[in-house]
């Protein structure tokens, strides 16, 4: 089954596509042929001469290899041994090369509204094998693939649907796609020369099993003006503030709009590629998936991102604890743009916290609390700097408690700020909460209590946290502290702080995670649940056999490359053989059904066959 998918998404597909329009009405040869004229001058100009996207596969082999490997960790070998044999009703893809690389490219037409046109890459072993295999994919039986009268390296399909091309260049058959087979594309298919696909995707191939590559500089500037009008016009039209929306609200839904707006121009106009790549490495028994971003030679976002790394992390020796149910954190230099970004939210939400919490005559004093509270913040964007770092952490009591901080610029306003900010809003009338100031004390930092009006605690409530959660916020001169979840998660904070506080000058200097990191755990999750209720659940048991202390880890991590930025997605093992065992599974109900369409119709042929005697 899993050979045969790969099949269908690699091969069957595009191939069952490629004739799959209705045939033009025919016109006379003469006709034609001024047509042809007319256009050979002027076709291959109107597709882009590169192609803006590309689904490059390694090879057959990799691919096949990969779903070996899943099904052999899920224990299920067989599977992939079953649908081997299902190879042969494709002729066991013979004449298709299966250690080269093979895909599709989408170049474009251009035009007032440019239309795509897809190609698609297979490399062949033999010409007369591979066109034998090509007509078992092909649906229906009324095709014919003849080659060519006049060429030896195109071959013509003809049928009801219509006409296609076939082209071969270095080894490598070259198709159309269903729907964009007219005069400029055959024209292209049998003229253009497409290079080999093996030399030119060769990084793709080497680093991939999988890829998909969006190339920004083969989109003309004129056409990328373009789109970004209409796109621009399309955002502008639903930021127009609608019935019954606040203004708060409409500011910065606005503010917001308008800034993926211009990351969208910014990207586009700085970045050069974008590639999205996963692979399966074997011996470390693990999955890759990359999101790169390469930009423009000395661009502003290549300067930009080259400087991410900053400084080692005020949280450094607490960011590296390993098995957190969850982890996130960040340190890293801002470059001038994104301080601008940042300013700009955090005005906002100075003046709204202001207009709610301050009087008018306080709003207008310098030194009122909300502009000693966002003082420092700001004045840490402002040098280029994100220190922040948040984590889910498991406690003896396998419950949950999540904590946090934010380092801010030096400030002795900070923690008085705080309190006065905490205050105001436990004066507001609306304020449904229970606000506790200086609630506890944690290495000398004290705590604000802010309690939910709720007076028990739901199953989720109690599972996850041991009771009602409550959030506790403080401050020291240079960092803001949190924690949410019941009292377990005042002593969760307390250790973090007295770690950093003890950890030696060089522990603290050294920089353990990547500029920007997420750690997730799915063992500690099924830690929470009794054996007696993972082994009543189907998913749970499935989970608890998938994953242990050693295999469960997904780690994503943002690091700065030679040309640009890259954002990694790592899984352990554990998730490759939870993926085989459900395919597994599924590949066994449907086997159960069959079986029982099988049986329920030999029961219907035995019973008319007992009727068939009776009337006799």
């Amino acid at each position: 089954m899993g050979r045969q998918l790969v099949l269908l998404v690699l091969i069957s597909f595009c191939s069952s596509t490629l004739f799959a329009q209705e045939p033009e009405t025919k016109k006379p040869d003469s006709e034609k042929k001024e047509e042809q004229q007319e256009k050979k001058g002027t076709g291959l100009e109107s597709i882009l001469p590169k192609p803006i996207i590309v689904i490059n596969v390694a090879s057959v082999e990799r691919i096949l290899s990969d779903i070996d490997f899943i099904f052999e960790l899920a224990g299920r070998p067989e599977i992939a041994e079953i649908a081997s044999a299902s190879l042969a009703n494709v002729n066991d893809l013979e004449g298709i090369d299966r250690n080269r690389n093979l895909g599709v490219e989408l170049y474009l037409k251009t035009g007032l509204i440019p239309q795509p046109v897809p190609t698609m890459y297979l490399p062949i072993t033999k010409v007369r094998t591979f066109l034998e295999t090509l007509e078992k994919l092909i649906p229906g039986d009324e095709e014919t693939i003849k080659k060519d009268t006049d060429r030896d390296d195109l071959y013509v399909i003809n049928g009801r649907r219509g006409e296609s091309i076939i082209r071969l260049q270095d080894d490598y058959a070259h198709m159309l796609f269903q729907g964009v087979e007219n005069e400029t594309s055959l024209d292209m298919i049998s003229s253009r020369d497409f290079g080999d696909p093996s030399q030119k995707l060769q990084n793709l191939t080497a680093d991939y099993d999988l890829a998909f590559k969006i190339d920004l500089n083969a989109i003309p500037e004129l056409m990328r003006t373009t789109f970004l009008g209409f796109f621009r016009t399309a955002i502008e039209t639903q930021l127009q503030q609608r019935d019954g929306e606040s203004k708060a609200a409409y500011e910065f839904r606005r503010m917001s709009g308008k800034q993926n707006l211009e990351n969208i121009e910014y990207f586009l106009s700085e970045g050069q590629e974008m590639v999205f790549g996963g692979r399966i490495e074997k011996e470390a028994k693990r999955g890759v998936v990359d999101m790169l971003i390469k930009a423009r030679p000395n661009s502003d976002l290549a300067r930009a991102v080259k400087n991410i790394p900053g400084k080692a992390s005020y949280f450094s020796v607490i960011t590296s604890r390993e098995n957190l149910p969850l982890a996130i954190s960040a340190s890293m230099n801002l470059a001038r743009r994104d301080r601008k970004i940042y300013q700009k939210y955090l005005d906002y939400f100075e003046k709204q916290l202001s207009e709610i919490l301050l009087t008018e005559e306080e709003r207008l004093q310098n030194t009122n609390s909300m502009q000693q509270f966002f003082s420092p913040v700001k004045t840490m964007v402002d040098k280029g700097h994100l220190d922040v770092f948040a984590q889910l952490a498991s406690t003896p009591t396998k419950k949950f408690a999540l904590i946090g901080g934010i380092k801010v610029a030096p400030s002795s306003n900070l923690p008085a700020a705080l309190l006065d900010i905490i205050n105001r809003i436990d004066q507001l009338p609306d304020n449904k909460t229970h606000i506790f100031t200086n609630a506890e004390t944690v290495q000398g930092i004290a705590l604000h209590q802010v309690q939910p009006d709720i007076k028990t605690a739901d199953d989720k409530q109690q599972r996850f946290l041991g009771g009602v959660p409550s959030l506790y916020i403080g401050a020291d001169n240079e960092v803001i502290w949190f924690a949410m979840g019941t009292e377990i998660a005042v002593a969760a904070l307390n250790e973090a702080i007295e770690t950093i506080n003890t950890a030696t000058p060089e522990a603290r200097k050294e920089q353990r995670t990547a500029p920007g990191q997420i750690e997730f755990h799915i063992r500690p999750w099924l830690n929470l649940f009794s054996e007696a209720e993972i082994q009543e659940s189907g998913v749970m048991k499935i989970l608890d056999g998938a994953f242990q202390k050693e295999n469960d880890l997904i780690l994503v991590t943002t690091q700065p490359t030679e040309t640009g930025v890259r954002t990694r997605l790592q899984f352990d093992e554990g998730y490759l053989k939870l993926l085989g065992i459900s395919i597994s599974k599924r590949f066994d109900r449907n086997q159960e059904r069959r079986e029982e369409q099988r049986r329920t119709r030999k029961r219907a042929e035995q019973l008319e066959k007992n009727l068939g005697i009776q009337d006799n």
